[in-house]
């Protein structure tokens, strides 16, 4: 009697093939996105470039919707009506978290981020020279001097100034003192 041999190997059936999700058309992939919720559908467009490409932006509505999610909450991102991105909290000044324009409130469609709001555009209402903007309780100006937007506060006639600003400022008062009273000293 023949002696089977253990090494040899019995013809199988090759293992049934699914193809691979990357290999769907996008038709079914757009398909797929359809179906999916907020973060699951940014999370696909943020696998590569392709899904980022493929998979529209989610409009106003329904990122002020996400903005509502368990994990919006938890990790405290906003809706920014210009950009239509969810930010963090750190991206828009305090008072558009605030009152009517927080998460909850009737003007939440109309909420900015800082870096929209310094964008002026026509017709819009943005942030403009010696606008006083505080973000995570600092003060930022977009100061009246140099029109540029840093920490910075107001001065005693109530004109938003920059730091910088405000240093050359008193550089140049304290200069102009210190000379008017060597002027008076040798004048009298």
């Amino acid at each position: 009697m023949p002696q089977q041999d253990d090494t040899a190997t019995s013809p199988k059936k090759p293992p049934k093939t699914f193809p691979q999700f990357m290999s769907l058309p996008p038709e079914l992939h757009i398909l797929i996105a359809n179906f999916l919720t907020f973060p699951d559908i940014i999370h696909l467009k943020l696998t590569c470039t392709y899904f980022n490409d493929l998979i529209p932006s989610l409009p106003h509505h329904e990122l002020l919707q996400a903005e509502l999610t368990d994990f919006a909450l938890a990790h405290d991102i906003y809706t920014c009506r210009y950009c239509l991105r969810l930010r963090p909290a750190g991206k828009f000044a305090d008072r558009m978290l605030r009152r009517g324009r927080g998460r909850y409130g009737r003007d939440a469609e109309r909420r900015f981020c800082v870096e929209c709001g310094l964008m002026p555009r026509s017709g819009t209402a943005r942030y403009g020279p010696g606008a006083q903007i505080v973000v995570q309780g600092v003060m930022f100006v977009i100061c009246m001097v140099c029109r540029e937007f840093a920490v910075g506060g107001k001065d005693c006639k109530g004109i938003a100034i920059c730091g910088s600003c405000w240093e050359e400022r008193t550089t140049r008062e304290r200069e102009f003192r210190d000379g008017s009273h060597l002027r008076a000293a040798l004048l009298g």
